[in-house]
């Protein structure tokens, strides 16, 4: 054939290209474009339009077309000025970020280095407002405990009705946290005659004794049975239940009126609630300190045995120093010891009574009327069972 095909390799050695690869850049190109195609032999027949085309496009396609000069001077072009922009931005200051990551079976979301390291970063400000809010929450508890303590102790030293209308209010606060606490777990409790039922069952105790208390409990325990019964409802057992339960629960308390009675109804009373506050801390801070040994995990998993007994311990140390003073002088070292084992042993029977319900209504708190304490029936929990022991003991001793 007189035509001759042309040959891509023909004219690599014919000496180097015209154009020089500075003059073939162009703005923005791709710092690993090649430059393009050197003039010469290699430049294809215009009759073979494919070859053509693809030249035009994209270039010449095998790299035996350029010398390494070309190809050095074309690629370390665009690396101008590299170093100082390296050299620049490491005399930068960097900030920690967060960066995308994709972790298998949880999906794509962003990681910072706190999630990496496990330390947890705050700003000063938060922990400003972590501290506020401690030192606030601390002062409100202190507060509202002070409050309740100063109407206990003024109305105990006034004596007499004073110090009944304080027991009465307490009970009927306490049951209405109580009524109000099963209703979220849809029971309907007669709250009206549960209410009525602790005021008289303390006006009884003030005014009739022991007695009273029984006789007026079960006056409107069958008040409610009645009225339940001739009343249509989706579930009347369960409701004169927590009616009637919670009313004679709460009500225990009005035998700390009877103690009042007493002929030493200041020296008494104290005697009682010291003994009691000092077998709960002396339980608390032994349990946390020692405790490993579960005491009812199911109902109240942070008590423990060590607990226990350290507030027992606790309770006769405080009984045993509170009767060398003259206000208890009668009571005496044995029958103090005894009411102090007496408490260690009851109160807590009363604190897993409310753990007991409270977990099984699946609440935290009884109520909110005590800012940084809960409810009122939070705070007596421990008194309910230990009052009406104290008193039976107090009157088998004959010291009422």
């Amino acid at each position: 054939m007189d035509e001759q095909t042309p040959n891509r390799d023909q004219g690599k050695d014919d000496g180097p290209p015209d154009a020089s690869p500075e003059e073939d850049q162009s703005d923005g190109a791709d710092v690993f474009s090649l430059p393009s195609a050197p003039k010469g032999g290699n430049e294809p027949d215009p009759d073979d339009a494919v070859a053509f085309a693809e030249q035009e496009a994209f270039g010449p396609r095998n790299l035996d077309d350029y010398s390494s000069d070309e190809y050095t001077g074309s690629t370390t072009q665009e690396y101008q000025g590299l170093a100082e922009e390296v050299s620049r931005a490491a005399e930068e200051q960097w900030q920690q970020q967060a960066v995308s990551a994709t972790v298998p079976g949880v999906g794509s979301g962003l990681v910072g280095f706190d999630d990496v390291t496990g330390a947890i970063s705050s700003t000063e400000e938060d922990y400003e407002a972590s501290e506020q809010a401690l030192s606030s929450d601390l002062a409100m508890r202190v507060a509202s405990a002070l409050v309740v303590f100063g109407l206990f102790l003024g109305s105990l030293l006034l004596g007499g009705w004073w110090f009944t209308a304080f027991v009465i209010m307490v009970m009927v606060v306490g049951a209405g946290e109580f009524y109000a606490t099963v209703r979220t777990d849809e029971y309907r409790p007669l709250a009206l005659f549960g209410l009525l039922g602790v005021v008289f069952m303390g006006l009884g105790a003030h005014m009739s004794g022991a007695v009273a208390i029984a006789g007026w409990a079960a006056v409107f325990a069958v008040v409610t049975i009645l009225f339940l019964a001739v009343t249509p409802r989706r579930q009347p057992l369960e409701d004169a239940a927590v009616t009637i339960g919670g009313m004679a629960w709460v009500g225990l308390l009005a035998f700390a009126i009877l103690i009042a009675s007493g002929p030493q109804p200041v020296a008494f009373i104290l005697f009682f609630v010291v003994v009691v506050a000092a077998n709960d801390i002396g339980a608390f801070f032994v349990g946390r300190a020692f405790g490993s040994h579960m005491l009812a995990p199911r109902i109240s998993p942070k008590k423990t045995w060590e607990g226990f007994f350290g507030g027992l311990v606790i309770g006769a140390v405080v009984a045993s120093v509170l009767v060398t003073f003259p206000s208890w002088e009668t009571i005496g070292i044995a029958k103090g010891l005894v009411a102090a084992a007496m408490v260690g042993v009851v109160s807590p029977i009363g604190d897993a009574a409310e753990s007991m319900v409270k977990r099984s209504l699946g609440v935290k708190d009884m109520g909110s009327v005590l800012p940084g304490h809960g409810g009122i029936l939070d705070r007596i929990d421990g008194l309910l069972f230990a009052v009406p022991a104290i008193y039976y003991l107090f009157r088998g001793f004959g010291l009422l």
